[in-house]
């Protein structure tokens, strides 16, 4: 429901970036024209009491009766596809990469990505991220990233694992 997206969405995007800032792992551009969203290792699993304090009661309630069940089944979902790749390593895990339609190609994902990359580098620590959009894999490969998997998550939703080992 388009309607309801144009709420829903901004809310889980708060959602993430409330667990992301609380981290340390918030990375956006001056005007927040592209922001990254990670979890840092050590955090990088977040607890319920965590996705409580960042509203998640608050997000699921805002996608709605269908939504809302479909976000809670997604967390595991995410959870499993990712534990293949990392298992218990630490690791950086980037849920939200977000660059404005008319900003794109300009390389502002990269940059809100950088400092990212070099803590994961300094720490020789992977970077975890997923998409469900096909032709981002590619933009991916070109940040650094190899497919390490694919799979659907509930819903129907394709799923593409990428992850960035540490450079040097």
């Amino acid at each position: 429901d388009p309607a309801r997206r144009r709420w829903a969405v901004p809310a889980y995007a708060r959602l993430l970036f409330r667990l992301s800032a609380a981290a340390g792992g918030a990375f956006a551009t001056a005007d927040r024209g592209a922001v990254a969203c990670g979890l840092p290792p050590g955090s990088e699993w977040p607890a319920v009491w965590d996705f409580l304090r960042a509203g998640v009661l608050s997000a699921v309630w805002r996608l709605g009766p269908r939504g809302g069940p479909r976000f809670v089944r997604l967390g595991p979902a995410f959870d499993a596809a990712r534990a293949r790749h990392v298992g218990d390593r630490p690791h950086w895990y980037v849920y939200l990469l977000g660059v404005r339609p008319e900003l794109q190609g300009k390389g502002l994902g990269r940059a809100v990505l950088r400092p990212i990359f070099d803590a994961a580098d300094r720490d020789r620590v992977p970077v975890y991220l997923e998409t469900a959009t096909e032709v981002n894999v590619l933009i991916y490969r070109r940040l650094g990233f190899e497919l390490v998997g694919q799979g659907e998550l509930p819903g129907g939703i394709p799923n593409w694992e990428l992850l960035r080992t540490p450079a040097g």
